[in-house]
């Protein structure tokens, strides 16, 4: 029945995910962040919000200009969430706790729609792979951690833009209807180049109640690869070439991209002025390390760390600071076992998506995608993270890990 009604199935399953997070709603308090993100943010407590006031200030309600600390961290939407928490019953923290499990509620939800709509699943695995995003025990910190909300709205709005850019211009091979190694490329729909606007606007939502959102822009130019490999190979075995109408909106489409991907990075840059860190050793030691290869092989160590949360999470913190995990000083370390079968597991992933017939494979390199591309900023590659391990930083990149083992079980 899942698979001939999927939304039903998607909206049964958060049955469990409210009964697995059930005593959450009598919490009350502020920890750490919390209140500082909250009780003491005047664009969540003050007695009059203004917009300039919005933009002025950072998540910590802190103003991002001027001689004061700041590390820029423009999330306006997710300040906005908590204001509106803050208008319907004060600080009676039960409430924040409440609106945080019915967001992860809706956030289960699209990575099920996301499923079907998005990667073209059928009802049932789409549902599992909600329950498993909904119940799975990492996402803790995001639904109790009062400031991990901001994961959760960019997941809900990220996940929307990927379903709304499938439905528009890239829409999924259907795995249930799969047959032949030669099944023919999706039909891309004829929508001009303006309903760009609702899939991009999506994800600027997204990237403004956490910077991490902005990633989704690249999984839309991976759409786009997948389908036209998959367009120019259907039309090579017929013998034909790409129609020059369709080959002339797929180049304004990823030339739109690009430019909406530069303008929103550079107005982004332009407002807040940049993003500073402001580390201590406390948060983050291994930044702090002078030698480079103890900070490539403790990076590496910790993208282990990240693969076995998601796969077997049987011990969470939500504080890694310090020396909660000691830096990796030598290559003979025997722990560098984990971020090896982390990488080699991976990848084998993708090779086996590679040999997999068209519709999974499709499938499945897109989850591991939004698995890979969401998590790289929090991967220390680009620029060091402000925490050793952010058990928060997992909550997007899961969707993309749920999704891949759905997608693995259904094939």
């Amino acid at each position: 029945w899942a698979d001939r009604a999927p939304w039903q199935a998607i909206l049964a399953v958060q049955v469990a995910v409210v009964a697995s997070y059930a005593p959450a709603f009598w919490y009350e308090g502020y920890k750490m962040d919390d209140a500082v993100a909250i009780q003491r943010n005047p664009n969540v407590v003050g007695a009059e919000v203004t917009l300039t006031e919005l933009m002025r200030r950072d998540f910590w309600g802190l103003p991002m200009h001027g001689s004061g600390w700041t590390n820029k961290s423009f999330r306006p939407l997710t300040t906005l969430s908590f204001r509106l928490n803050y208008l319907l019953h004060g600080l009676e923290s039960s409430g924040f706790f409440i609106a945080n499990i019915l967001l992860h509620c809706v956030a289960s939800v699209v990575v099920g729609w996301s499923g079907t709509s998005w990667i073209g699943l059928p009802g049932a695995p789409a549902a599992a792979a909600a329950l498993l995003f909904g119940v799975h025990p990492v996402h803790t910190e995001n639904v109790l951690y009062l400031v991990g909300r901001a994961d959760v709205l960019t997941a809900i709005f990220g996940g929307a833009a990927l379903a709304a850019y499938a439905a528009l211009f890239c829409p999924p091979l259907q795995i249930a209807a799969c047959d032949a190694e030669g099944s023919p490329a999706p039909k891309a729909r004829a929508w001009g180049a303006a309903w760009l606007l609702p899939p991009v606007a999506l994800v600027v939502a997204s990237g403004l109640c956490k910077e991490s959102g902005f990633t989704f822009l690249a999984l839309f130019l991976l759409m786009e690869l997948l389908d036209f490999i998959s367009l120019h190979t259907a039309s090579a075995r017929a013998g034909q070439r790409i129609p020059p109408r369709q080959w002339r909106r797929l180049r304004l489409r990823i030339c739109l991209l690009l430019v909406s991907t530069v303008m929103v990075f550079v107005l982004r840059y332009r407002h807040t002025g940049g993003t500073s860190l402001n580390m201590s050793p406390q948060d983050n030691p291994i930044s702090f390390e002078t030698s480079r290869m103890v900070r490539a092989l403790s990076y590496a160590y910790l993208h282990g760390v990240y693969m076995g949360l998601l796969c077997w999470p049987r011990f969470l913190c939500y504080d890694y600071s310090m020396d909660a995990i000691a830096a990796v000083r030598t290559p003979l370390d025997v722990r560098l076992l984990l971020p090896l079968a982390a990488y080699v597991g991976f990848f084998g992933a993708v090779a086996a998506a590679l040999c997999w017939p068209p519709r999974y494979q499709r499938a499945a390199l897109l989850a591991l995608a939004l698995l890979l591309v969401t998590f790289f900023p929090a991967s220390n590659i680009l620029f060091p993270v402000g925490t050793v391990i952010g058990e928060r930083l997992l909550y997007v990149p899961s969707a993309g890990f749920c999704l891949a083992v759905a997608v693995w079980l259904h094939r």
